[in-house]
Parts: C-alpha cells; structure tokens; sequence
C-alpha cells in the first residue's frame, strides 16, 4: 500500500511539472501534493515562522541589538566595525588582530568573542563602505533586505517560477544567513549571476565573476569551466573586474591594506583549518570540516578535501567541455563550487539555491526523473529538522556547528549529473537539453 501511494504521488507531481514544461501528461497536474500554490503556501508559512522568531528575538533583546539599544555582537558587526573604520582611515589596522579586537570591543563593549581576524579581501570594504554611513541597526537591516532581495531576482530569473521564491525563502540556511547578516546572500547572488549571464551575455558575466573574489574560495571552479568552454571574454571581463576593484581599493584606503591581506589570510586558515582537536569542526560545512568532526585527523581531513576538489574539477571540466543543455552545466559548476572549498560555513550554505534554482529550469523545461522529487524533498527537509532538532541544543552545538553541508551538496550534485548522463545517453534528449 505504501509503495502505491508513492506511485500515485510522483505521478501527480510529474503531471504537474510537465504540464509546466509544456508536456502532455494523461493526469491532470492538480491533483499533485506539490502544486505551485501548495509550494508557495508551504514555503511562506515556512518562511512566516522564521520571521515570527526574529521578531520575537528581537524584542527580547537577542537580535541586531539588546535591551539597553547596544549592537548584539554578529558576523556582520564584525563588517560593519570594519567598513566604518576603514572609512576613518585605519584600514591598515582592521589586519592587526589585537587593533581589530579593540574596534569591536568600542562597539559592543567587551565580553564578547570577537574575531580577531579580518579575512576578506580589501575589496570587501568597498562593498561595505555605502552600509557604514548608516547607524548600526539600519545598517544591519538595510544589508539583509538588500543582499536578500538579491537573491530573490537570481532564484526567480533562473526559474521564471514564483514558487522558487517561496522555497527560497524557506530554505533553512536563508533563515541562518539572515539571523546572522552575514554575507552568503551576496555570495549567492554573485554566484548566480555570474551563471545566468554567462550563457547569453558573457562581458557582464566576467563582471560578477570578478567581484565573486570578495569571498574566492567560491570562485576556485570558475576557471575550470570558462577554459573549458572558451569562454574567452567572460575570463577577461572578470579580470579586468578584479584589477579594477583591487586598484579602487588601495586607492580608497590605501596601498597597506594589500600588503597586511597575505599575512591574515594566513592567520585566518591557521585558526580555523590547522587548529588543535578542542575546535569546533562542526561549523565547517565542507568535507575537511566533516572528517575533523568525525575525529579524523588533520592528514586524512586535508586527503578527502583533495580527493573531493579533484573529484568536483573533473567533473566541472567534462561537464563544460560537452554539448549538455546550460542549465546543467550551470547546476554542476554552482553544486561542486561548494564542495571544492574546506572553508564553507552555514551562511554560505545559502547559495545552495543557485544549483537548485537550474536544477528545477531544467526539471521544469524536460520532466523530473523518477525519485527526483523525494530526493529534493529530503534534501530540503534534513537542514530543516535539524534546525528544529537543535532549537534547545546541548551545549556548544547549533544548527551551524552540524556538519551536514557535504551531504546535502553531494546528493544535490549527483541529481545533476544523473540528468546530465540521461541527456547525454540519448541523442534526442541531448538535442532538447540544448534549447
């Protein structure tokens, strides 16, 4: 009986996706439990809930600020200290830890655990620099709505369906990077706008890509694929891009700012990749994160890093050198960009909606594969209840500190390519991929 209704579900919702796609299917797509106002309505109740528990941190003292109106100390008071002194002059000093330090502490007083590290690029400050002119509260709202909404026009551009807002929206590493202000919104716009450009206006694509190497461990496969598919003049727009940005930052706060980067990025990967066995491995969500977790050691987590960048380039070479529909190609470099790095936490987690927002054009354009549809449901479910799960957690872990990022890319990567040998295995369904 169980297995009956699991047939008759993944028919209906076949139905229902064909019939988007504009395939002629014998059962009307209605009746199927994932309807595209079903979607929506799970995904905004979702999402409702996610605002209900901002609003009610809020008001209690345990978001953006406290009770007495002092900044709650978050990944983006981090940035914001930083973008605001770096527009006093003292960027220089943001890569001196103990100065670093200070600045945060003459924000939110001291006590907290502060960063002693700043990491980014130089021409992170430049994309920070409009956020720094508004007080703190302002500012930390005005990056979430503007980062977010970023998102949003990717996810709806790339599937021209209003249901990948609602899922978006739902996802719980969305409601993660917006808790923290973090910058994984950014990233995933980056990301996904480098990729729906790339196809059809590849100058403006290089653009992105360009400024992608705010945060470049995500833009590691870029070259891979743009060589791959002698993508000549997206590779030089993102280089020029990145000239461009590194010169208006040492020209926006000075030349030093490029001479201390090195040495921090250095630190950086010291703390959080060559620490000692009392880390909390957990908040990588990346293969080396997951294997130190596990209690593996630093050799054997630094091999199944390897192994899986290896692993993810092959891929992303074949791929994007064969004659595969784009939408796949783009699925399959955006899914393996988040495996390929060791240094990925929940925020970043994010632009897991980019390699899933291609995945559903090409699901929308050809049909789903049997199983498709329960893989995806578990893929959105399991970040989900853990984040229910670890609501009340014990101490010293969250939702953030679980390594499940490697899971959930890996199953995700292998439903692209999975349609990518079925399109490739059949002349005919080649043919259509292409279109």
């Amino acid at each position: 009986m169980r297995g009956r209704c699991h047939s008759i579900f993944a028919r209906d919702t076949l139905g229902w996706l064909a019939a988007r796609a504009g395939i002629r299917q014998g059962r009307s797509s209605r009746s199927g439990v994932l309807t595209q106002s079903r979607l929506q309505l799970y995904g905004y109740a979702i999402a409702t809930i996610y605002g209900a528990f901002l609003l009610s941190a809020y008001t209690a003292g345990d978001w953006i600020v406290d009770a007495k109106g002092v900044p709650f100390y978050t990944d983006f008071a981090c940035e914001w200290v930083a973008a605001v002194e770096a527009l006093r002059g003292h960027s220089a000093l943001l890569y001196d830890p103990a100065k670093f330090v200070e600045m945060q502490a003459a924000l939110v007083g001291p006590g907290a655990d502060f960063g002693a590290n700043w990491p980014y690029p130089p021409i992170f400050l430049l994309i920070m620099a409009p956020f720094a002119v508004l007080r703190y509260g302002y500012a930390f709202i005005a990056w979430d709505l503007t980062t977010l909404f970023g998102c949003i026009a990717v996810v709806y551009v790339i599937t021209r369906n209003p249901a990948g807002i609602a899922l978006f929206l739902a996802s719980p590493f969305t409601a993660w990077n917006f808790l923290a202000a973090q910058n994984g919104f950014l990233t995933t716009s980056l990301l996904g706008a480098s990729l729906l450009f790339l196809e059809h206006r590849p100058v403006l694509a290089g653009v992105f890509v360009g400024t992608l190497a705010y945060k470049p461990q995500f833009g590691l496969l870029f070259p891979v694929a743009l060589l791959a598919a002698r993508q000549w003049r997206a590779i030089a727009s993102a280089a020029i891009t990145l000239a461009l940005l590194a010169a208006a930052s040492a020209a926006s706060f000075g030349s030093g700012v490029w001479v201390a980067f090195p040495r921090e990025i250095f630190a950086q990967t010291s703390l959080n990749l060559l620490a000692g066995p009392d880390s909390q491995w957990g908040y990588l969500q990346s293969v080396y994160g997951l294997v130190r977790t596990l209690h593996g050691g630093a050799t054997l987590a630094w091999f199944s890093q390897a192994l899986a960048a290896l692993g993810v380039v092959t891929v992303v070479w074949f791929v994007w050198r064969s004659q595969l529909g784009f939408s796949l190609k783009a699925a399959t470099l955006s899914a393996a960009a988040l495996l390929c790095t060791p240094y990925i936490f929940a925020y970043d987690m994010a632009a897991i909606a980019v390699p899933a927002a291609f995945l559903a054009r090409d699901q929308l354009r050809h049909g789903v594969l049997q199983g498709e549809l329960f893989t995806m449901t578990g893929l959105f479910g399991a970040p989900l209840l853990a984040l229910l799960v670890f609501k009340d957690p014990p101490v010293g872990v969250t939702f953030g500190s679980l390594p499940i990022g490697p899971a959930v890319v890996v199953t995700l990567l292998g439903l692209i390519l999975r349609r990518a040998i079925r399109h490739g295995s059949s002349p005919s369904s080649l043919a259509a991929s292409a279109v």
